[in-house]
């Protein structure tokens, strides 16, 4: 996989990267503000950011690249909840509750990525009204990825039904309702599995299925969907008795 190079942007400013609803859009004064509280560092690939556990320090802003925030178990299944993208604020909502991280942050594109400690971000809320508007809005797009997410997996009974929900995700945050769909496909299959709480084995059976059936094409790392009607269709199919008896 071919990945990035980043052209680090230092002030905010003048940044070429905003857009609208990025977190760092906000007025002149208070991105000044931002701007001498902030720290900019890049990041490679498998850098942490932060670990589930750990005291909310401070939160991080994407400017550049993808972090995956995941939770893992005991036993050391791994469950992907979120790829967080660029105009994106990460441990916001533990630095607001004053509680450890929920989850832990991991680089999977190389980032660019402007840290401000907890107090300081506190202050930032407390003194200007859009930094605070800008942070209500973002902690309700949380909530509202994480009710979709369990509307979309809690109902649907099947692993193919998830995966068909994932991608029919990954088209509504490229913006586009079209029949066919032709989306990136940066994950590797042992991540797909762990954002539909899986197997690779499994999800490698699934997108040859879906192949196969002209469902879906693979070319690299071009996925392109042929129908999102279908897919809709496979996360609304109830389980078959033969696949609800070896769930037992």
């Amino acid at each position: 996989m071919n990945l990035p190079t980043l052209k680090v942007e230092h002030k905010c400013t003048e940044c070429g990267l905003r857009e609208e609803g990025f977190f760092c859009c906000i007025s002149d004064d208070s991105l000044d503000l931002f701007q001498v509280t902030k720290i900019t560092n890049t990041y490679p690939v498998g850098s942490m950011l932060f670990v589930e556990g750990q005291p909310a320090n401070g939160v991080y802003v994407l400017c550049q690249g993808s972090v995956k925030l995941y939770t893992c178990s005991q036993e050391g299944k791994v469950v992907i909840l979120h790829i967080a993208k660029p105009g994106e604020i990460l441990g916001l909502s533990a630095v607001v509750s004053g509680i450890d991280y929920e989850v832990s942050a991991e680089v999977i594109e190389p980032c660019q990525i402007n840290y401000v400690r907890r107090q300081e971000m506190i202050d930032l809320i407390e003194k200007r009204a859009d930094i605070a508007v800008r942070a209500i809005e973002h902690l309700s797009l949380q909530y509202h990825y994480a009710y979709d997410q369990i509307r979309s997996f809690g109902l649907t009974n099947s692993v193919a039904g998830k995966l068909a929900a994932l991608m029919l995700a990954w088209c509504a945050e490229n913006r586009t309702s079209d029949v066919e769909v032709r989306l990136k496909l940066p994950y590797t299959h042992e991540e797909i599995a762990e954002m539909i709480g899986s197997s690779r084995e499994t999800v490698t059976r699934l997108l040859k299925d879906f192949r196969e059936t002209e469902l879906i094409s693979l070319k690299g790392s071009d996925l392109l969907i042929h129908d999102t009607e279908k897919l809709r269709s496979i996360v609304s199919r109830p389980r078959s008795a033969r696949t609800r008896r070896k769930a037992l």
